[in-house]
């Protein structure tokens, strides 16, 4: 199996990096028009593109400003990665005011790595700007439909 891999730095400090990656808020705003986030080992994280295209998880490691890992599978539309059968983490790490953001996502097959990949740098520079613009990011563990 293959392995997708981003960094970035980010002008922003890493409270609100974390919020922007760790609320159903901050999901919503820069990847999905549906979030949910149980923001616990064993809780559920799961979002909805614009397309309808769904992503789900189960949440295995929590730590707060530093480290948020997940399982990760389509679970409706998108590409070929059964739910369960991949994991992403994600670490953070505090640089003076900015953050050092580091992807890792694991479990995938060449094709779907660097797919992957291209998607991981799109969302991290849809992160990059709402960080870099600052206003308050809600913390509701559910936003959008019903």
């Amino acid at each position: 199996m293959m392995i997708a891999e981003c960094d970035r730095v980010i002008a922003a400090p890493v409270d609100l990096v974390w919020s922007l990656i760790s609320t159903a808020d901050g999901l919503a705003e820069r990847m999905a028009v549906d979030a949910v986030v149980d923001l616990r080992v064993g809780g559920a994280i799961r979002w909805v593109h614009d397309n309808g295209w769904t992503v789900a998880g189960t949440i295995r490691e929590v730590a707060p400003m530093r480290r948020l890992s997940y399982t990760y599978g389509w679970e409706s539309g998108g590409f070929p990665v059964p739910l369960e059968s991949s994991t992403v983490t994600i670490e953070l790490t505090a640089n003076g005011g900015a953050t050092e953001l580091s992807v890792r996502h694991e479990g995938l097959t060449p094709e779907m790595a660097e797919q992957h990949a291209d998607g991981w740098q799109m969302f991290l520079r849809r992160l990059a700007e709402r960080a870099e613009r600052p206003q308050p990011v809600g913390d509701r563990t559910h936003r959008g439909g019903p």
